[in-house]
């Protein structure tokens, strides 16, 4: 009998995942199915998706992902070194095999087969439109760019009237045009080549305050509106004011878990680990006390204190190399290492490596060595790159990414030097193209 219901329960946990996925058939036209790449990605409150990649066969895209609970998911198209993207709404009860025909509408995707869809896909184009004109058509006066911005919320704000849509699809639409607008806003400098001082208007004139359209769990379905909330929070403030400011003006749950995490990101990065560690560290666990946060970021932040001098390379980080074999840091004790991580798809790591080859082969100081790593994700990248640039001696691989996160690395290409004792002697270390500098540096070193 029990193995009777163990073998039950496994049909129905079967059943029930196979629930939880929705399979997609997908055209888009007018485009050439073989030069493109098609992705869906969910949009949750949680907020853990990723976006799957569909397969092209027989003209159609066709793969499985995870059925949203707000019935929204993010289709998005590459090709012709375009990326167009589109919202659609799925109806609950509707997952399954779900047949969806888009079209191309300027820099939009579009799909029009349910009053959801056509509202989703009009906002999609007006949007992309106003983004096309403040773009593209140089020297706008002060009144044509902030209609533009109003531009955003007056498209939903028309489509949604007398509309009877879904209310996740009301929802959302309201908090993208919003985002979209604020977008625009702080990229106007960019956009219209001026300079900040001269845009003739602040937000505040033409957008409601974000916290009347933010504070909901629509806004979380989009990943740049906890990072647009996180940027209104003073910088200036410590990480528990920071906080404090965000619970004061934002009452939902969900938009207060995602955008604490990325003011503790913020925090985490930022902080100057080598000036004060433990006030940093008082910082955060007051923080975690009072927010009830992760105590994860308690143990994040100590692995940073490899950054700090004098600290030894972090034990987590796991090398290997070209072969796959396990090199140990410990290898290289008695030496001072100079290190240079970076990646085959970084443009300033690979100008840097013929200066770090050169430099390899002109220094006199045998107690220097020199060592790559690699962060690449792909590792056959990784070795084609490698191949390419004739790079030699010893090349090793982050194979699970830890290092960057361990040493609080910002940016590629970084150097740093641990001496013969495997400590950290200097993080952020001299570039190889300042070899008349970092040449002379090094061979100080005995």
């Amino acid at each position: 009998m029990k193995k009777l219901f163990s073998l039950l329960l496994l049909v129905m946990l079967a059943i029930a995942a196979q629930a939880q996925r929705v399979r997609i058939e997908l055209t888009i036209e007018p485009a050439a199915v073989g030069e493109m790449k098609v992705y869906v990605l969910p949009l949750t409150v949680d907020g853990v998706e990723k976006a799957t990649p569909l397969r092209a066969k027989d003209g159609v895209f066709v793969g499985t992902t995870t059925v949203s609970d707000k019935g929204l998911y993010n289709v998005v198209a590459v090709y012709d070194g375009r990326q167009l993207m589109s919202t659609v709404y799925i109806a609950a009860g509707d997952e399954g095999d779900v047949r969806l025909a888009l079209g191309v509408e300027g820099n939009a995707l579009v799909l029009k087969d349910t009053p959801e869809n056509c509202a989703l896909s009009a906002l999609n184009v007006a949007m992309a439109e106003l983004d096309r004109v403040l773009w593209t058509q140089e020297g706008l006066g002060c009144n044509s760019i902030k209609a533009i911005v109003e531009g955003y919320c007056k498209a939903s704000d028309s489509l949604l009237a007398g509309a009877e849509l879904s209310p996740s699809v009301a929802g959302y639409m309201k908090v993208w045009a919003y985002t979209r607008a604020y977008s625009a806003y702080t990229s106007i400098p960019r956009a219209q080549g001026i300079e900040a001082s001269a845009v003739g208007f602040d937000v505040k004139e033409v957008l409601p305050a974000m916290s009347d359209v933010l504070d909901n769990e629509y806004a979380v379905l989009l990943t740049a509106t906890p990072q647009l909330i996180a940027r209104t929070i003073p910088s200036r403030l410590g990480l528990v004011e920071r906080l404090g400011k965000l619970y004061d003006t934002y009452g939902n749950e969900a938009v207060r878990e995602r955008v604490a995490s990325q003011l503790v990101a913020s925090f985490l990065s930022a902080h100057d680990y080598s000036a004060d560690f433990e006030g940093g560290l008082e910082q955060l666990r007051q923080a975690v006390d009072k927010y009830g946060l992760s105590e994860g970021c308690v143990q994040d932040y100590i692995r940073r204190k490899a950054t700090v001098v004098g600290s030894p390379f972090p034990e987590e980080v796991v090398l290997t190399d070209v072969d796959g074999n396990v090199v140990e840091f410990s290898s290289f004790k008695g030496k001072y290492v100079y290190i240079d991580m970076w990646a085959s798809w970084c443009g300033p790591c690979c100008m840097e490596v013929p200066h770090l080859q050169a430099l390899e082969k002109e220094l006199e100081n045998d107690a220097v060595v020199f060592v790559s790593i690699s962060i690449d994700t792909d590792k056959e990248a990784w070795k084609n790159k490698m191949a390419e640039l004739g790079m030699h001696g010893n090349q090793l691989h982050d194979r699970d990414g830890v290092l960057s996160r361990a040493l609080n690395v910002r940016g590629i290409p970084f150097f740093m030097i641990y001496d013969k004792e495997g400590c950290l002697h200097t993080y952020g270390a001299m570039r190889p193209s300042r070899a008349d500098v970092l040449k002379f540096q090094l061979e100080e070193l005995k």
